[in-house]
């Protein structure tokens, strides 16, 4: 065995115990519900600050957008140190994720199509400096960022009769592409699957809702997902997706609550299975894909109490809870 074989192999050994330690940290469900039941802005963020997920960042930090950007901050730095040198691009996945919706927000800025009210977008889990990407889009410098971002954000500040959502389309596209070039490059069976289902599950939602802005990419074709619904479920039934898939969403079809959570459940068994592949990457990427779930459901929560809503009108709002158990029943 090469000298770097075996530290590739002590380096996931280390993460191996590591990840073990940290999914204690994650969002419970009781967790959630006590988020839920609290009476405004104000006392969700104090209940915040006695979660164990924001135990290992600045306990001076009060203000729910400074909280959420330092764990975020505290994740991906968990993820470098975890993760050897050779595999930290494949986190990149994850992190494009936080990119996406600055880029959507720099480009529609640019092209004059955001309000008054809107403003930039924070994450502590991006691959690019927000700066950087401003610089870039604002001034066309593109310092260290790489040539593929360069070219796709002259295009899209080049598209005529632009729309919110055809600026939308474009960075999700441009971000979905990527991810799968990256799961592709980390030789992970399971990152490809995972990105594949991500990008299928997106374009399910989609369809159903007759938008005609489906991406490519997944393992469903999105001509496959253009006709009525008999023909979605055949599609999905042709898929990589779980073999039972199609009865649930033609059950849930008109409840989008109900919805989700059958979709949601294709993520958690993705992310499940990688809890259980020892001495690779995969479980330290379903340690930070939870805490990004667990991140976007926190903002939707708080963006709810920030708006005065009630703790079931915020409910209905939110994405699905990923719990951190390697087990999905």
């Amino acid at each position: 065995m090469s000298t770097l074989q075996t530290l590739i192999g002590q380096h996931f050994a280390y993460a191996s115990g590591r990840t073990g330690v940290l999914q204690q940290l994650l969002l419970t469900a009781s967790d959630r519900d006590r988020l839920l039941g609290a009476a405004d802005l104000k006392e969700a963020e104090s209940i915040l600050t006695e979660l164990k997920l924001t135990s290992p960042i600045d306990q001076g930090l009060k203000k729910s957008d400074e909280i959420l950007q330092a764990i975020g901050t505290w994740v991906r730095a968990e993820v470098e140190t975890m993760a050897p040198e050779s595999k930290r691009p494949a986190f990149h996945i994850l992190w494009l994720e936080e990119d996406a919706p600055m880029l959507s927000y720099l480009l529609k800025k640019h092209h004059g199509l955001t309000s008054a009210v809107s403003t930039q977008p924070l994450s502590g889990m991006t691959t690019y400096s927000a700066d950087a990407l401003q610089q870039l889009v604002t001034e066309g410098i593109a310092g260290s960022l790489p040539s593929h971002l360069v070219e796709f954000i002259k295009e899209a500040k080049d598209i005529k009769d632009v729309t919110p959502q055809s600026i939308d389309s474009a960075v999700a596209q441009y971000v979905a592409t990527l991810q799968l070039k990256l799961a592709r490059a980390s030789g992970s069976a399971a990152l490809k699957s995972y990105v594949e289902h991500k990008i299928d599950l997106n374009n399910i939602r989609t369809a159903l809702r007759k938008g005609n802005d489906l991406i490519v990419g997944g393992s469903i074709a999105p001509k496959d997902l253009t006709g009525d619904l008999r023909s979605i479920l055949t599609a999905v039934d042709r898929s990589s997706l779980p073999y039972d898939l199609s009865d649930p969403i033609r059950k849930a079809v008109d409840d989008p609550n109900a919805l989700e959570h059958a979709l949601s459940k294709v993520m958690a068994d993705d992310i499940a299975h990688m809890w259980n592949i020892p001495l690779s990457i995969e479980p330290v990427f379903a340690f930070a894909a939870l805490a990004q779930s667990q991140m976007k459901l926190l903002r939707v929560l708080l963006i709810g109490k920030r708006a005065n809503m009630s703790p079931q009108e915020i409910k209905l709002m939110l994405p699905p809870f990923l719990s951190a158990s390697h087990y999905v029943l």
